[in-house]
């Protein structure tokens, strides 16, 4: 029979349905990729400014004094920009999942969109006859109830799985990129400290302390605390990061020798344990400008 019919109907509004689900599901990932480089960029911005340099402007200009902080007020927007596009990158494969059952299922679809009066039993009524081999009017309301609450199961257990998933992925990158982040952080404060105490050498010709050296003596991160003494850097893990376990250090010990020409030695520290080690295959040539086998180094004076 040609024209458009009942089943042919379900089958349309399925299609239209499944347009929509696709174009949202475009729409956030499309959205995620920008918000991923949009994050990657204010962490490498952050992270200029956590270095000696990067705090010496902050503390001296009012550009990047406001520009650090816009920084931070969108850094804190960026997991709950994430979480949405999520939701609704997990919407739109909700969405795609109805259509599928509507293009599978479109019998039961139809008595849905009854359901939902987008469409009416009194105008497929005549065509019943025509159409015996395509749809079953409901002889009772119970018969229509049972197929409306069968599909509406269907669909709420896949809508759930897809959910459970979707959320499951999202938590496991979230948590890749946070320790990706913090590891990143970590060695941006060992830069940081490398760099005020060579300055401070250069200028003085001695090793300065956390006060000498414009920094904190102590901080601390969700994944992280850190510690400056007289002559050195501590990092250590608050929580275990991977199979690296919590209470991890990472150090650089400062250290001058020679008495008319005066050096500053300069040792960086890994963990032994080698899950750890691998965290920061780069931590021993942080501040050198070449790479080198060996973890420590001298500046002469």
């Amino acid at each position: 029979m040609n024209g458009l019919t009942p089943i042919r109907t379900a089958r349309a509004v399925s299609v239209l349905i499944a347009l929509m689900g696709m174009l949202v599901v475009l729409v956030s990932r499309v959205l995620l990729a920008v918000v991923a480089m949009a994050n990657e960029a204010i962490q490498l911005a952050l992270a200029r400014y956590s270095n000696f340099t990067g705090r010496i402007a902050a503390r001296n200009f009012a550009e990047d004094r406001q520009l650090l902080k816009m920084l931070k007020d969108v850094n804190a927007l960026m997991p709950t920009a994430e979480t949405a596009l999520t939701v609704m990158f997990v919407i739109g494969i909700v969405i795609l999942v109805v259509a599928l059952l509507g293009l599978a299922f479109p019998k039961q679809f139809l008595h849905i969109l009854v359901a939902l009066k987008i469409l009416k039993w009194d105008a497929i009524e005549p065509m019943k006859g025509l159409l015996e081999d395509e749809i079953e009017v409901p002889s009772t309301p119970m018969s229509t109830r049972s197929k409306i609450i069968l599909l509406s199961a269907v669909v709420v257990v896949v809508s759930v799985v897809c959910i459970v998933v979707g959320m499951s992925a999202y938590a496991d990158k979230r948590k890749e990129t946070d320790l990706a982040s913090a590891v990143n952080n970590m060695q941006e404060w060992a830069a940081g400290y490398l760099d005020a105490q060579k300055a401070y050498f250069a200028k003085n010709n001695a090793i300065g302390g956390p006060k000498a050296l414009q920094l904190p003596d102590t901080a601390s991160t969700d994944f992280f605390t850190y510690k400056i003494t007289a002559s050195r850097f501590v990092a250590e893990s608050k929580v275990q990061m991977g199979n690296c376990p919590a209470g991890s250090k990472w150090s650089i010990n400062s250290s001058t020798k020679g008495f008319f020409t005066v050096e500053l030695q300069l040792y960086r520290s890994v963990p032994k344990d080698t899950a750890c080690a691998n965290l920061t295959p780069d931590f021993k040539n942080i501040g050198r400008h070449k790479k080198s086998a060996s973890s420590a180094d001298s500046i002469k004076k």
